[in-house]
């Protein structure tokens, strides 16, 4: 079996303007590993997610997910393996309840309520979630949400997740909650963020972008330290590390 999740070689791509968002661009994620993609607004973290869930489509380069080519044959399998959480929680929740949500997907594959039930109740368990399980989406905080949109997505089981800015706009006390569940999850993850703070916390690896190309890779205490390279990128230390 390979023994990678993700690879990426050599991969291009260009916006219809003409601007090139992503400019040969390789790096491979290891089952089970967490790696945080970082850069300034505009370095191409988002469109690489975006290249990997077959949302937009690499003219030049090859993307493999566990094995197999990213092509229209191989994407609904590829994406049966991975789970996308968008930035924004309100464009991927869209059923009334939270048991609903959760139980959309499974009823796509399988007739059986109450083998649907089993699962959902499973995966409210497993994320602490049960006592909303019956609340309508509309009024959920941005952290009920987020943790609501992740609930949906491990109900599939998929073996990767991409996450694009996970702890953007939450509170204190709900970041933490995030960051203290997604620790707990063994799939392999590749988070576009700007929070340094949880990379630190979550990430063993770190891939810096600048203009759409990788200008380091590597052990994420190591690199967020290099103020030289958080300067070149347009970022800051992160703030346990100011003091």
């Amino acid at each position: 079996m390979d023994n990678f999740s993700i690879r990426l070689s050599n991969v291009s791509y260009e916006y219809p303007d003409g601007f090139r968002a992503i400019d040969n661009l390789s790096f491979s994620l290891r089952r089970g590993e967490n790696v945080a993609l970082i850069g300034a607004n505009g370095a191409g973290k988002s469109t690489i997610l975006q290249l990997i869930t077959g949302l937009f489509i690499a003219k030049r380069g090859e993307i493999s997910i566990n094995g197999l080519e990213l092509n229209k044959k191989n994407l609904k399998n590829i994406r049966r393996e991975m789970g996308f959480i968008f930035q924004d929680s309100d464009n991927q929740l869209f059923m009334n309840t939270v048991y609903d949500d959760i139980a959309f997907g499974l009823r796509n594959l399988y007739k059986d309520e109450e083998i649907v039930n089993e699962k959902v109740n499973h995966i409210l368990k497993a994320t602490s979630i049960e006592h909303l399980r019956d609340k309508h989406i509309y009024k959920l905080s941005g952290g009920q949400k987020r943790t609501v949109a992740i609930a949906g997505i491990l109900a599939m089981n998929p073996s990767v997740i991409l996450m694009d800015e996970p702890t953007a706009s939450l509170d204190p006390k709900s970041r933490r909650g995030l960051i203290n569940l997604l620790k707990t999850l063994p799939q392999s993850k590749l988070i576009a963020t700007h929070d340094l703070d949880m990379v630190l916390d979550l990430c063993e690896r770190v891939i810096v972008l600048s203009e759409g190309k990788i200008i380091a890779d590597g052990d994420a205490n190591t690199l967020l330290s290099d103020e030289g390279l958080m300067d070149r990128c347009n970022l800051e230390l992160p703030l346990c590390m100011q003091y």
